[in-house]
């Protein structure tokens, strides 16, 4: 399920940018700005994503401390 997720993921990052490439008249520099954003917030989401997974920490607060 959660290879699932990150498939949806990539597959939504990848339609935004081909979507994004199409609307812009001139790819360099603008176009490249924007790339490098939509990927940075991509890398920086599935970091924070993949850490709560599996942080059994959070878990563990989460099931028996929130009570």
């Amino acid at each position: 399920m959660e290879k699932l997720g990150y498939i949806f993921i990539t597959v939504f990052y990848l339609l935004v940018s081909y979507i994004t490439l199409q609307s812009i008249e001139q790819f360099y520099p603008e176009g490249l700005l924007v790339l490098l954003i939509y990927s940075g917030i991509f890398i920086l989401f599935v970091k924070v994503l993949r850490e709560r997974l599996y942080n059994k920490e959070d878990d563990y607060y989460a099931k028996e401390i929130n009570k």
